[in-house]
């Protein structure tokens, strides 16, 4: 379980003499155990979406790892949440309108730009295939799940991500970076719209590769998964077929964090 503001922001500071990567298996380690939670983090006390801006008591996938992301790349708690603001809104502001809704059309993309993460897919397969996922609002605003965000800025376009094929994932495993952020991406359905679904850090342990993730299975907490638990299980969704993983390597974004109080 995750510790108290002040143990994390020791932890926080032990971590810092560590190289990034090992800084992000040591503070992900804290989250083991922490409850998976629906919509764990709002936009503070204002917008349709009220709530917190910064918790360890609770996570849902991709809170989890950004705000890994966010203690790995800080000084000190304080810092960590500014962080974790300007990782999770397009201007670091947090409202309900800027925050990165899609992870596909805004959340990598600004996240990269940014210098918080790179594409790791090209370096285990320059032939592997990209998925394209196209927003137009006057349609995906009919789809019941993505209603709640219609008055956001997301924008119209085409975005495009690069994965690997369940096929091709096995035989790349252990060229995978400890580190690196797992994507499940999944086939077009236009009544579901995004095709990221889901996301966790792949480590190596000494119980070999594993996904540490925020699992909405039967334990609904932060778990270590065996690797190939992980991939078998996604070959085993039939409603909504798993075509293959997306990769993202994080930075230490010192540069860019420096900027940020």
């Amino acid at each position: 379980m995750c510790r108290a503001e002040p143990q994390l922001d020791a932890k926080i500071a032990e971590a810092q003499r560590l190289p990034f990567t090992q800084r992000l298996e040591v503070l992900s380690a804290l989250f083991l155990g922490v409850p998976y939670t629906d919509l764990p983090l709002g936009d503070g006390d204002q917008g349709p979406e009220p709530g917190p801006l910064f918790r360890t008591d609770g996570v849902d996938c991709q809170t989890y790892v950004e705000t890994v992301l966010a203690l790995a790349n800080a000084r000190s708690l304080d810092h960590a949440k500014a962080i974790l603001d300007d990782i999770r809104y397009a201007d670091g502001k947090p409202s309900f309108q800027s925050r990165n809704h899609f992870t596909e059309a805004q959340w990598l993309p600004a996240n990269a730009r940014k210098g918080y993460l790179a594409d790791a897919v090209p370096s285990l397969d320059k032939r592997a295939p990209t998925e394209t996922l196209v927003l137009d609002k006057s349609q995906w605003t009919q789809v019941p799940g993505l209603k709640r965000l219609t008055a956001a800025q997301v924008p119209d376009g085409k975005y495009r991500v690069r994965y690997l094929p369940l096929d091709r994932v096995e035989e790349r495993a252990e060229k995978i970076a400890p580190g690196t952020i797992v994507m499940v991406v999944r086939e077009h359905d236009p009544n579901r719209v995004v095709r990221i679904t889901h996301m966790g850090f792949v480590l190596k342990t000494d119980a070999g590769l594993v996904v540490r993730h925020a699992s909405t299975g039967t334990e609904r907490a932060v778990l270590d998964e065996p690797w190939g638990a992980f991939v078998q299980r996604q070959r085993e969704y039939k409603k909504w077929k798993v075509i293959g993983v997306a990769l993202a390597r994080p930075l230490d974004a010192s540069r860019r964090v420096s900027r940020i109080h």
